[in-house]
């Protein structure tokens, strides 16, 4: 927080910036200073701070990644958590062309990727402490309205529909975490795969993950998430969030019959909640073999299907399930206190989108990496 030409305090800076990367806007951020902070401070002026200091974090940050490829960054903790969990998950931002020119010119949509550090406090157990899943897996409603409100945190609405508006605390509460969590941090950042890895790891290392008794990769199958956990960290359990493979468990039940009517929703329903029970419970070949029967009953899905066809629904999901077999032993990940889902990431993609998506936002490459490092602190 070193200081600027403003003539603010350092105390002053602190909260500049912790409105102006929590608002909505920093029109907004403005008001609130002006309103609870009695600081007479423009928008524009806001902005200035909050992308400054967020450069100067991520300059810190760039340096601990270098600090971490030269293996010179250790811990900043003597004691090493028992649980560490890192949760991945990428989000949606829109960009504009930085031609100099005022107003918003080739607007386009980039990804943002996140990363929780979540610590937990918890001991293994001999038998698994939930072996029932949980109720909310098991009521058709709530079952609903928790796979529209996983797609409204992870889509574009440019490209998909519009859900129904969801319970905004669906899927916080949607499952008991066994472990209690204990300290959170974030990373965030539009730079790829390979530069977010880094920094990921840094951080893990920063705060003693690598030496933790328990660590796991929680993730939603992403083709990428794989790869980053192979690179740095080697041995961690390695765990598909169980709420992703539920919306896609779903997804093929509701596809397989689709044409049928209200006979076919109740077979739906039955067929979902089997796939679901004999997942939570770890059978992921039963899982697969449930699949295959559909699939065969539906007949392959025919040349360029669209991507709704039930045969091609259900296809992608047992490739999916496929892919992620080796990461859906949950009985096991239970035992060892280890979380199942990546629920708390999913939360903070929704306070990163509040922050950096809207209607009417269009931010330069350079402003939304600076807010996004000041959203993560």
């Amino acid at each position: 927080m070193a200081l600027g030409t403003e003539g603010y305090s350092a105390a002053l800076m602190i909260k500049i910036e912790y409105a102006g990367a929590n608002e909505e806007s920093f029109q907004k951020a403005a008001q609130t200073l002006d309103r609870v902070g009695e600081l007479s401070i423009s928008a524009k002026h806001v902005q200035r701070i909050s992308e400054r200091l967020g450069r100067e974090r991520a300059q810190q940050r760039d340096h601990e990644v270098e600090r971490m490829k030269a293996g010179l960054l250790s811990p900043v903790y003597r004691q090493p958590p028992q649980v560490a969990a890192i949760h991945l998950d990428a989000g949606k931002i829109r960009l504009r062309a930085d031609d100099g020119c005022a107003g918003v010119r080739e607007p386009h949509w980039a990804d943002t990727k996140v990363a929780c550090l979540q610590t937990y406090t918890s001991i293994p157990c001999e038998r698994d402490p939930q072996p029932d899943p949980p109720a909310i897996f098991l009521d058709p409603p709530r079952v609903i309205r928790l796979c529209q409100e996983m797609e409204q945190v992870r889509g574009s609405p440019a490209t998909r529909p519009t859900a129904p508006k969801a319970n905004a605390s669906l899927v916080a509460e949607a499952v008991m975490e066994w472990p209690q969590r204990l300290v959170r941090t974030a990373v965030a950042t539009m730079q790829g795969t390979e530069g977010f890895g880094w920094m990921v790891a840094a951080e893990a290392m920063r705060r003693g993950f690598y030496q933790a008794v328990r660590r796991a990769v929680v993730g939603d199958g992403g083709n990428w998430i794989e790869p980053l956990g192979q690179m740095h960290f080697p041995g961690w359990e390695q765990i598909l969030d169980f709420l992703h493979l539920l919306v896609h468990l779903y997804a093929a039940a509701t596809a397989a019959y689709r044409d049928q009517g209200c006979r076919g929703a109740f077979r739906a329903w039955r067929l979902y909640e089997r796939m679901l029970r004999a997942a939570w419970a770890g059978h992921v070949s039963q899982v697969q073999a449930t699949l295959r029967e559909h699939l065969e009953r539906l007949g392959p899905p025919p040349e360029r299907a669209r991507a709704d066809h039930p045969s091609k629904v259900v296809s992608c999901v047992l490739e999916y399930v496929t892919d992620n077999a080796a990461r859906m032993d949950y009985p096991r990940y239970r035992r060892q206190g280890l979380p199942v889902t990546s629920t708390i990431v999913e939360s903070l993609i929704k306070q990163f989108n509040k922050r950096v998506k809207g209607t009417e936002k269009f931010w330069l490459r350079g402003g939304a990496e600076a807010i996004l490092q000041g959203r993560a602190a």
